[in-house]
């Protein structure tokens, strides 16, 4: 009898309709029919290891223990031996959650972490010292952060963590995909970074101790590894060099998140914003500190890297006379910029601000190849020289 008979007669399932199959019986929760199909696919592809994790799962699943747990041995000391040490912490997770005596793939990266001279320990050594929160780690100290992480799983389109909810960890990557998305000045959900198996997220919020302001989601199932607050704490104590490397990661994500959200690259290709930073100077101010003066000259463009801004009517000393407050991702000062003339408010920084400052020169060379930079700019310069009317109508000054 063919082995495809169970599913009916006719054309045998292979390629992208026996994984469509296993999918299929998969969400309807037939597990027997599942695990059938899903060892159909990883007979077709041996080496796609994701593959071989579903058959281990469904194994879990119905009732072969010790099935499960062999074949999640194999796929992790496959990753170890690979270099792929994030994925191999994992598995590795997965199999002491199912029995929590398996310690043999501990014990295994736990060695090869500390040798030297043979292929396997020199990759997984290599796979270290390349993943950002795990370089300089090996032996014990290694086997106990691995102790230390909780383990998650997360299915495609679910929620990591959302806008507003505390950071009170930092994450890892698993297996899996996850996408970070922000929230643009229209209220919209934008994608700024997209991450795979061995990143890690979550720093802004863990770092600064404050609530996400953006959003973490999984384009397909995942393993997420967590590192909670105490113990990434006692890391840094021995490694301080850890904070260093996960504060870059944390600038260079708001930056990304930065030029996703603001409206003046909305017309630039994704993949090309990070190349205009170049452009762009780093200015850091205080709380009450004047960015521009009504008055001045000026021929320079800020945008929010961070922080919060505030606008003071044309032509007013008052403190109540505000006429708009500005966050992270929106710019300001386009009016000299783009006309010449003297700056037309006072603009003073609320709290510690990070502005990203372009000048003139640059910003021409920027719209001379991108020219809906330009044009966006002159529809804020409209919009914003309404909205300061309609304002000082509503608040005339006293006399």
């Amino acid at each position: 009898m063919s082995k495809f008979s169970l599913f009916g007669a006719g054309k045998p399932l292979v390629g992208k309709r026996l994984r469509n199959a296993a999918s299929q019986a998969l969400l309807a929760g037939d597990y027997t029919k599942a695990l059938s199909l899903f060892v159909q696919c990883h007979e077709e592809t041996p080496d796609d290891l994701r593959i071989y994790a579903k058959v281990a799962e469904l194994r879990e699943k119905t009732g072969d223990v010790g099935g499960a747990v062999a074949d999640y041995s194999h796929i992790a000391r496959t990753y170890a031996v690979d270099g792929y040490v994030v994925q191999a912490i994992a598995i590795n997770k997965l199999i002491l959650r199912i029995d929590p005596q398996q310690t043999a793939v501990q014990e295994s990266l736990k060695t090869l972490s500390g040798k030297r001279g043979s292929p396997s320990a020199d990759k997984l050594r290599a796979g270290l010292a390349n993943t950002p929160l795990l370089s300089g780690m090996s032996g014990e100290q290694l086997a106990s952060f691995i102790d230390s992480l909780e383990l998650r799983n997360i299915d495609a389109g679910e929620n990591i963590y959302k806008f507003g909810e505390p950071g009170e960890h930092l994450y890892m990557i698993g297996m899996g995909k996850v996408a970070l998305l922000a929230m643009d000045a229209q209220g919209g959900k934008k994608v700024f970074s997209r991450l795979k198996e061995g990143d890690f997220f979550g720093e802004r919020a863990f770092m600064s101790r404050i609530e996400h302001v953006d959003e973490a989601m999984a384009e397909n199932e995942c393993t997420i590894l967590l590192i909670e607050r105490a113990t990434f704490d006692a890391w840094v104590e021995q490694h301080p060099e850890v904070r260093t490397t996960v504060e870059d990661f944390y600038r260079r994500r708001v930056l990304k998140r930065v030029l996703a959200i603001t409206p003046m690259f909305e017309g630039v290709p994704a993949d090309m914003r990070m190349a205009l930073l170049d452009k762009f100077t780093l200015r850091v101010f205080e709380d009450g500190d004047v960015i521009i003066r009504e008055g001045d000259a000026g021929d320079t463009l800020y945008l929010i890297r961070s922080g919060t801004v505030v606008v003071k009517l044309p032509g007013s000393d008052d403190e109540q006379h505000l006429l708009v407050t500005l966050g992270e991702g929106e710019f300001f000062g386009e009016v000299a910029l783009l006309t010449g003339r003297p700056r037309t408010t006072t603009i003073h920084a609320k709290g510690q601000v990070e502005l990203m400052e372009l000048s003139r020169a640059d910003f021409e060379a920027i719209s001379g190849e991108y020219p809906s930079v330009n044009e966006i700019l002159q529809t804020y310069l409209r919009k914003r020289a309404k909205e300061t009317i309609d304002t000082l109508r509503l608040n005339p000054k006293k006399t």
